[in-house]
């Protein structure tokens, strides 16, 4: 598992980016890599929309991609691994302590519908 929430993928790859601009967006403009992240504002921005962002709060404490350790696992990270391998359109909701396993509900039904329902956790995510 990796143990940071940042993006592996290559900037040129058509992959979705972990972390964009919420000012560009906001704006309808096309999704821009974040560079920064605000935690008084709890919003990512962009290298162009982090200097505006600085003149209207000019003590807010932005942290860069340097320490981006710091920085909240973003949305679609969470949704990815809230996400069922097997049925792309189900979240991940329940543990079968049987076979070690995190299961969605149809996964339940499919999988695990014989075992006993003690062995199933409910997790909430």
């Amino acid at each position: 598992m990796a143990t940071s929430s940042q993006s592996s993928v290559e900037p040129s790859s058509n992959e979705v980016k972990d972390y964009i601009c919420n000012a560009c967006e906001d704006q309808n403009n096309a999704e821009t890599s974040a560079d920064f992240y605000c935690k008084q504002c709890e919003r990512f921005y962009c290298g162009n929309c982090i200097h505006l962002h600085g003149k209207l709060f000019a003590k807010h404490n932005s942290i860069g991609k340097g320490d981006i350790d710091k920085w909240p696992v973003s949305k679609k990270v969470v949704d990815f691994l809230q996400t069922c391998d097997v049925h792309k359109e189900h979240k991940i909701d329940q543990f079968c302590n049987l076979h070690r396993q995190l299961c969605c509900p149809l996964c339940v039904s499919d999988q695990h519908r014989y075992v006993l329902f003690s062995y199933l956790v409910i997790i909430t995510i």
